[in-house]
């Protein structure tokens, strides 16, 4: 499984990820991961379930399908997409989605995040390599 969100470091993690799953006949999924915006003390609860805003369907499922496109092209045999939406934080969505999928590897892009806003934004990257209950693959491109 790969996350992707259409950055930078997003795409060296999918080619890294087709990479792998060509060469080892595996199959390949494209995720993003939608956690609703952080809640204020005068903002709206997110639905539950969580659910997927329009404009992000929107923006992220043509991105899903020019990357689904291009793996099948590269030669991955199964690809599917997914986005997948938590009320939790992204980090811990992509945790729980892994787990669910029974994947054997995680791949994710680190976005190189250091100091203060590391520390106070905390790294997705991070906590799926903490959290994650199959190996994962952090890619530095």
């Amino acid at each position: 499984m790969v996350g992707v969100d259409g950055s930078k470091p997003a795409e060296a993690a999918f080619e890294t990820a087709m990479d792998m799953a060509k060469r080892y006949d595996a199959r390949l999924l494209i995720v993003t991961i939608y956690a609703p915006p952080a809640i204020g003390l005068l903002g709206d609860i997110p639905p539950y379930p969580p659910t997927v805003p329009k404009e992000v369907t929107e923006k992220m499922e043509p991105l899903l399908k020019q990357y689904a496109e291009r793996a099948k092209k590269e030669g991955v045999k199964v690809v599917e997409t997914k986005i997948v939406p938590v009320w939790n934080t992204v980090g811990a969505g992509f945790v729980a989605e892994a787990e669910k999928q029974g994947c054997a590897l995680t791949v994710i892009g680190s976005r190189g995040m250091t100091g203060l806003k590391r520390t106070l934004l905390g790294s997705v990257a991070e906590y799926v390599s903490k959290n994650a209950h199959c190996d994962v693959l952090i890619t530095r491109r």
